[in-house]
């Protein structure tokens, strides 16, 4: 019924579509960073590398990617909880590099607030400040 050659291929085309669909999108996020200031209620760009590591090396981010942007924060020390409470950005093109989006107006003074960038995978910005609005 089937020829060893024949199954031989059928593994092969599984294995590699197993492979492709492993690969981690998170690329790294270039702004904010840790010098970014940026007050409640603004608009601002968030910008990331378009690329990301395909195992061999360094590849454009498929056009077909989407992504998602969320704020959040360190609290006391805890470098573990992220509080991503603000949904600012989805269903972004990752391969564009860069999403402008606008802050919430009633966020408070923190020094610890950090921008996470989730294709299928997420990647946290370092932390920065964001004063509250004036």
């Amino acid at each position: 019924m089937f020829n060893k050659t024949y199954l031989i291929a059928l593994f092969f085309f599984a294995f590699m579509a197993s492979l492709a669909s492993a690969i981690v999108i998170n690329p790294k996020i270039t702004t904010p960073n840790s010098g970014t200031k940026w007050r409640a209620g603004q608009t601002v760009t968030v910008t990331w590398d378009p690329t990301y590591f395909d195992g061999t090396k360094n590849v454009p981010i498929p056009e077909t990617s989407k992504g998602t942007i969320k704020l959040g924060y360190f609290e006391n020390g805890d470098e573990y909880n992220e509080h991503l409470n603000w949904d600012l950005a989805s269903g972004f093109n990752l391969a564009a590099g860069s999403q402008t989006v606008t802050l919430p107006g009633d966020l408070v003074t923190k020094t610890s607030y950090i921008i996470v960038l989730m294709g299928n995978s997420g990647n946290a910005s370092a932390k920065f400040v964001i004063r509250a609005a004036v």
